[in-house]
């Protein structure tokens, strides 16, 4: 694989260098799912909504209209993330992981976002979690459903906990 050519040939900008440099660190924690995750090129319909997505290929096919065009494929190609550079590494290093618990969430059957962060914390990316929720939480954006209807300092809060009880292990 071509780090500067996307699967198709066409050369990667540097935001898509970026974000495929942080999906390929996120995804070697993530061995549960990992052969099942592909990275979609973040196309603005997408990212005006939201930094990054976790769906099926065939979830983002409806939503786009089309057929994306991936900067990695998966093995299996079940799910796909897309994701949009934002603030720096660790800001968008925690909307991936999020992107990849989600995930994994879903093949166990998890959905609320507490249980979300913990699968983060647990794969050691608690810490660039909390600082891209607290980066929203300043900025006063809110991401899509992850975020929408939850209160971010609450979830914020739990997850420092959370990052000081694995701390003290």
């Amino acid at each position: 694989m071509n780090p500067d050519r996307t699967l198709n040939g066409k050369a990667l900008n540097e935001m898509e260098r970026n974000i495929l440099r942080i999906f390929l660190k996120v995804r070697e924690n993530f061995d549960e799912v990992k052969s099942k995750v592909s990275l979609v090129r973040p196309y603005l319909e997408l990212m005006v909504i939201s930094t990054a997505w976790a769906l099926k290929i065939e979830e983002f096919e409806k939503v786009l209209g089309f057929k994306p065009e991936f900067l990695y494929k998966g093995e299996e190609e079940t799910y796909a993330i897309a994701a949009l550079y934002r603030v720096d590494d660790d800001f968008t290093t925690g909307a991936v992981a999020y992107e990849f618990a989600e995930i994994m969430g879903k093949e166990k059957g998890i959905t609320d976002p507490e249980s979300i962060d913990s699968i983060c914390v647990e794969k050691t990316f608690g810490e660039e979690l909390l600082y891209m929720l607290e980066n929203d939480i300043l900025s006063g954006t809110q991401e899509r459903d992850f975020l929408s209807c939850q209160n971010l300092e609450k979830r914020a809060e739990s997850l420092k906990k959370l990052l000081e009880r694995k701390n003290q292990k």
